[in-house]
């Protein structure tokens, strides 16, 4: 039935500040960016008239993570995020050198919210791992697994 992961959304407050975060602080390849999009395809989808996003592409390794700043009407804030409902547990990225990573965070001004933790229990065994937050205060992991790819 399902085939593969497509993409990943991220509801953010600020486009540029996102966009900015994730391709000049983390790496992500810009696979697009409209800082306009609106239409009568917009207005069906969401089921409300009037749509206006920005909407950026970037590239992780091999996922698509699809940044959306809604711009026009607020009534999509609820449809697809904001404060009544669930968002994003988190997202993990694999990394080659976990403790490199955390030093061009911190450079850049990105708290951590933890020191690099070995893990030393279970699935985790041989991994380091360390979390930190976006500019929109979305939780994200850097995870360096004992054997690269290894599914942790």
């Amino acid at each position: 039935m399902i085939r593969d992961l497509h993409h990943t959304v991220l509801l953010v407050r600020d486009f540029g500040r996102s966009m900015d975060f994730y391709t000049d602080v983390l790496g992500a390849e810009l696979v697009s960016r409209d800082d306009d999009r609106r239409g009568d395809f917009l207005d069906r989808m969401f089921n409300v008239p009037g749509v206006v996003i920005r909407l950026g592409l970037i590239r992780l390794g091999g996922e698509i993570i699809e940044i959306i700043e809604p711009v026009a009407p607020d009534a999509i804030r609820t449809f697809d995020g904001g404060e009544d409902r669930f968002g994003i547990a988190r997202i993990g990225f694999e990394v080659d050198d976990i403790e490199g990573d955390v030093r061009r965070l911190r450079a850049a001004g990105v708290e951590t919210l933890s020191e690099i933790v070995d893990m030393s229990v279970g699935h985790y065994a041989g991994g380091k791992v360390v979390f930190f937050r976006d500019p929109d205060g979305i939780l994200l992991e850097f995870q360096q697994p004992g054997t690269p790819g290894q599914v942790t």
